[in-house]
C-alpha cells in the first residue's frame, strides 16, 4: 500500500510539473451497485475497485450506489448514493510546501471524507464548492450534502440548501453573505447564496445513515491552531431560536446607527467580504485619503495602509460618507408617499478587494415611506474587468429603519468573475436635507471566487 500510494504521489507531482497526460487524483477503493465515472467531455466508465480518478472526473452514484476513493495525499473520500462529486483541482507532490490543493464540486447528494496531507498545513488549500456556497477545513472529518432547490430531493425532509457536519476537527461554510464555523457534532447549513449560514439546533436525520470511511482515522492535527483560537467570535440567535455564528464574514463590531456610512472589505482569506455600516469605527493606520464633498455630503476614500473598521482588518479601500444636513424623517409630510433616488454621479469611484477603483454604471433605490419600507436597490457597477449587479433581497428585513440604522439590508445578484455564483452583500442609507430630497448610500459586495467591492454613493429625487 505505501508503495501504491508513494507512486501515485510521484504521478500527481509529475501532473503538476505537466509531465503527464492527465492529472491523478486518486483511486477507487470499493464500489457498492452503480457508479459511474463522468469525464469532462461527457463520457461515462463504470467505477470499479483499482480504477484511477483523475482530475476533472466526476463521480455518479445511482439510488443505493456509492463508492470510496483515496486520494493521492491519502484523504479518504465516500460518496453516498444520488450525487455528484466533482474532483476539480488536485495537487499533491508528496510535501506540504503550499502548492498542494484540493477543491471538490458537489453538484447534488453528498459525501463524507477524513483529510490527508492537503489542509493540513495549509488549511486554505482545502475547498468544497456547492452553487452556492463554499466549504472549508481545518484537519478534519467531515460530510457534506447539498440538495438543489429545483429537482427532487433524496433524503425526506431535507430542506434545499448545503449542509456540512464535523465529526472532528472544525469545518467553516462561507457565502457572500457571511460565514459560520463549524464544531464537532454540529451541523452548519445555508438555503442560498445570498443568505448567512447558521448552526442548526439539532442533526438532521439523514446524516444518521451516511457510511463512515472503511479503515478510515481521525485526521491529523485536527485541533485549530493558535491564530484560529485568537480569533473573536460573534454570536447572535434569529427570530427562530437558530443560533447564528459570524466569525470571519462581513460582520463587525455594530456602529452607532447615527453616521457615518462606511463600505468596506474586510481581509478574509485570499479576497474578502464587502460590507458596509452606520456609524462603525474607522481607524486608518496610516492609509492615504482622498476626499470630496458636495453641499453638505462629504466623503473619504483611504488607500493603502490597512484600515480598521469596527476591530476588523480591511483590504482594497475604505469608503466613508456622511452628511450634516440629515433628513428628520419623523417631519416630512405625509404627501410623501413614495420616491426613487437614482445616482446623481457624485461621490468616489467604488473599489475592489485590490483596491482598484471602478465605476458605477448605475444606482437607484426605491422608498415607500407610507409604509417604511425600502421597495428597491438596483446597482450596477465595474471594476478592473468585473461587473457587479444587485438588488435588494426582499426576503430579509428592509424597513426604512433597518435601511437607516445599524443592520442595513441585504443585497443580492451576480457577479461576470464569481464563478458562475451567486453574489450578496449589504447597504446603508441617510436620507439628506429637510424634504429627503437626497439620499447618501454605501455597500459592500462579495462574490465566490474571492471577489468583493464597495463603494459609497450620494443619489438625489427629483422634488416639486
Amino acid at each position: 500500500m505505501r508503495t501504491a500510494l508513494a507512486f501515485l504521489g510521484l504521478v500527481v507531482g509529475a501532473t503538476v510539473a505537466g509531465q503527464a497526460i492527465s492529472q491523478t487524483a486518486g483511486v477507487i477503493q470499493f464500489v457498492a451497485g452503480d457508479v459511474q465515472i463522468v469525464q469532462p467531455g461527457g463520457s461515462e466508465r463504470a467505477a470499479r475497485k483499482g480504477v484511477v480518478v483523475n482530475v476533472g472526473d466526476t463521480l455518479s452514484t445511482a439510488s443505493g450506489a456509492m463508492a470510496q476513493l483515496k486520494m493521492g495525499d491519502g484523504a479518504i473520500v465516500v460518496v453516498v448514493p444520488e450525487s455528484r462529486v466533482t474532483v476539480a483541482e488536485f495537487r499533491y507532490a508528496g510535501i506540504e510546501d503550499g502548492t498542494e490543493k484540493v477543491r471538490y464540486r458537489l453538484e447534488q447528494g453528498g459525501f463524507r471524507a477524513v483529510t490527508g496531507a492537503i489542509g493540513r498545513t495549509h488549511k486554505k488549500n482545502y475547498l468544497i464548492e456547492t452553487p452556492i456556497a463554499h466549504m472549508g477545513v481545518r484537519g478534519t472529518d467531515h460530510e457534506t450534502y447539498y440538495f438543489p432547490a429545483t429537482g427532487p430531493v433524496s433524503e425526506e425532509g431535507a430542506k434545499p440548501g448545503a449542509y456540512n457536519k464535523v465529526n472532528s476537527g472544525k469545518t467553516f461554510i462561507r457565502t457572500g453573505a457571511g460565514e459560520v464555523e463549524i464544531e464537532p457534532n454540529q451541523v452548519g447549513f445555508v438555503a442560498s447564496a445570498s443568505d448567512v449560514p447558521v448552526i442548526l439546533p439539532t442533526v438532521p436525520g439523514f446524516f444518521n445513515r451516511s457510511i463512515a470511511p472503511r479503515n478510515a482515522r481521525p485526521a491529523a492535527n485536527s485541533a485549530p491552531d493558535a491564530a484560529e483560537i485568537a480569533e473573536v467570535k460573534q454570536s447572535a440567535v434569529s427570530a427562530t431560536g437558530v443560533r447564528l455564528v459570524q466569525t470571519r464574514g462581513p460582520r463587525v463590531a455594530p456602529g452607532s446607527g447615527q453616521g457615518p456610512l462606511v463600505g468596506y472589505v474586510t481581509a478574509v482569506g485570499k479576497g474578502g467580504f464587502g460590507g458596509s455600516g452606520n456609524g462603525v469605527d474607522v481607524a486608518v493606520n496610516g492609509a492615504v485619503s482622498s476626499s470630496g464633498s458636495f453641499d453638505s455630503v462629504n466623503w473619504t476614500t483611504w488607500q493603502g495602509g490597512v484600515a480598521v473598521v469596527g476591530g476588523k482588518a480591511t483590504v482594497g479601500s475604505t469608503h466613508v460618507i456622511g452628511t450634516s444636513n440629515m433628513t428628520d424623517l419623523a417631519a416630512l409630510p405625509a404627501s410623501l408617499v413614495s420616491a426613487t433616488y437614482t445616482y446623481a454621479g457624485v461621490g468616489p469611484a467604488p473599489t475592489n478587494q485590490l483596491g482598484q477603483a471602478g465605476t458605477i454604471n448605475s444606482l437607484s433605490v426605491g422608498v415607500d415611506f407610507s409604509r417604511q419600507m425600502v421597495t428597491s436597490y438596483d446597482l450596477n457597477a465595474s471594476a478592473a474587468g468585473t461587473t457587479w449587479s444587485s438588488q435588494l433581497n426582499t426576503t430579509a428585513p428592509r424597513s426604512i429603519a433597518d435601511f437607516t440604522g445599524v443592520g442595513g439590508v441585504r443585497l443580492t445578484g451576480t457577479c461576470t468573475t464569481c464563478g458562475g455564483g451567486t453574489t450578496g452583500g449589504s447597504a446603508h442609507g441617510i436620507f439628506v436635507g429637510t424634504q429627503a430630497g437626497d439620499l447618501i448610500t454605501t455597500f459592500g459586495l462579495s462574490g465566490t471566487a474571492n471577489q468583493a467591492l464597495s463603494g459609497a454613493a450620494l443619489l438625489s429625487r427629483p422634488l416639486p
